[in-house]
């Protein structure tokens, strides 16, 4: 374990106060916020039931971070006894057949008579943070990630500091925080050389792959995700090696590279045992699909994706996917339905995949001729892009209104439907459709 000394005492460069910022107190009233926030878009909803749910993880997480915070003394005891009781208590009224009440009762149920952390709280609010990424609450689950790792107390094994780094760092860069995600990534990567992990030191290294990408840095992004492609071989890490080939293909994608990206992504799914992983790599690879033009191919992928019991973010980008398919064969219906679909989750969205839903909006009015939605889209979108340093969506939006504004300029006010692809034929694209005939056939 790596160690520093500073000021002749020795510490541990493995603690939670190395992933996440300095924690207030549990005086502070703004601690928690995130569910705050949520409580109150539900209740202006007229949703109760959510909105007691999320006060219910508000108490909760005060109560841990009271917990975590130390208690002495016999009147502190007292009190503490007393909050558990009444935050028990209140938990017991939630509903009983949502799953995060479930959650939120196990925490409170594993947090112990003598009020110190355990193993099993630990488990319990890590399972807590999963589930809530699961369902896109983001922030939440990063706020939940920083009270489990104060659960270790001052230090954290290097295996379980390298898990929380990598979670983290995920976490912050579906965020787009960038230099959070990359300090975790690197952190992450630096316990798991202390531990002789491979398989985490390369992900850490593709994690930090998709931070380039989410910058823009496309071609050193390209350069790094075939190194971990080519090291994961050496090693027969399967796993790895697909999550790399998805990467690898996301990056090809982007610059353009339609066949390449097919193939990365395809290869990547044939390699993924991990359902979620599988399921993941299999939207990305209608995205490629679309891109050349192999309309049905790409179809059955995306709504494979929608069907499944994915996460939320999986599921919304192949929603996403689906509303930009249907704009290019000039299916209003259908693309109409799958925009609503969409509208619905935009409140838990990240923000490259909300630039992303505001630019496929925007394309899929000015395909059917309504130029001034389009333009308040795109505009929409363009904030978002620039207010979170999403630089490739950002230039991306822009040269899409620029294009718009120029037509609508030119009064060219008839829809342009997208074109296939010349290459949509081609021998790889046609092994992977028949591919996923294959699989929805099996799955069926």
């Amino acid at each position: 374990m790596f160690r520093t000394h500073n000021g002749g005492r020795i510490l541990s460069l493995f603690t939670p106060q190395h992933l996440f910022e300095e924690f207030g107190s549990s005086a502070d009233v703004l601690a928690h916020a995130p569910f705050l926030e949520r409580a109150r878009i539900e209740r202006e909803r007229g949703r109760e039931h959510p909105a007691r749910l999320a006060l219910g993880a508000y108490v909760v997480a005060r109560l841990i971070d009271r917990l975590l915070s130390g208690i002495e003394g016999v009147e502190a005891r007292e009190g503490f006894s007393w909050q558990v009781a009444a935050v028990r208590r209140h938990l017991n009224e939630l509903p009983s057949e949502a799953p995060e009440a479930a959650h939120l009762r196990g925490i409170a149920e594993a947090v112990p008579g003598d009020p110190a952390p355990t193993p099993a709280l630990r488990l319990c609010l890590t399972a807590y943070a999963y589930f809530l990424e699961h369902e896109a609450r983001l922030d939440e689950a990063l706020d939940v990630l920083g009270l489990a790792s104060r659960a270790y107390g001052g230090t954290v094994p290097a295996a379980e500091f390298a898990a929380l780094a990598l979670f983290a760092g995920r976490l912050n860069r579906l965020l787009a925080r960038w230099a959070a995600a990359n300090t975790c990534y690197e952190r992450a990567e630096s316990a798991a050389q202390a531990g002789g992990d491979t398989v985490t030191m390369l992900r850490s290294r593709l994690g930090r792959c998709g931070v380039l990408r989410g910058q823009g840095n496309l071609p050193l992004a390209m350069a790094h995700t075939r190194a971990v492609v080519d090291e994961a071989g050496k090693f027969g890490l399967r796993e790895v090696q697909a999550m790399a080939y998805a990467d690898l293909g996301s990056v090809c994608a982007n610059q353009g590279l339609g066949l390449e990206a097919v193939q990365a992504n395809y290869q990547a799914f044939l390699l993924s045992e991990d359902m979620l992983q599988r399921m993941r790599v299999l939207g990305d690879l209608g995205v490629c699909l679309l891109g050349t033009g192999a309309f049905e191919a790409a179809r059955l992928a995306f709504e494979i994706v929608v069907d499944s019991n994915t996460s939320f973010l999986v599921r919304t980008n192949a929603v996403l996917e689906l509303m930009d398919l249907e704009s290019s064969v000039e299916n209003r219906v259908a693309f109409e339905r799958r925009r609503s679909q969409a509208q619905e989750a935009s409140d838990r969205m990240t923000p490259s995949m909300s630039a992303d839903f505001h630019y496929k909006a925007g394309v899929g009015m000015a395909r059917f001729g309504r130029l001034q939605r389009a333009k308040e889209f795109l505009a929409t979108g363009l904030r978002l892009a620039e207010e979170h340093r999403l630089n490739a969506w950002y230039f991306k939006i822009e040269k899409e209104l620029q294009a718009l504004e120029a037509r609508e300029a030119a009064a060219a006010l008839e829809p342009e439907p997208a074109q296939p692809a010349t290459y949509c034929e081609s021998p790889v694209v046609e092994e992977v459709a028949v591919g996923l005939r294959e699989y929805a056939l099996l799955k069926d």
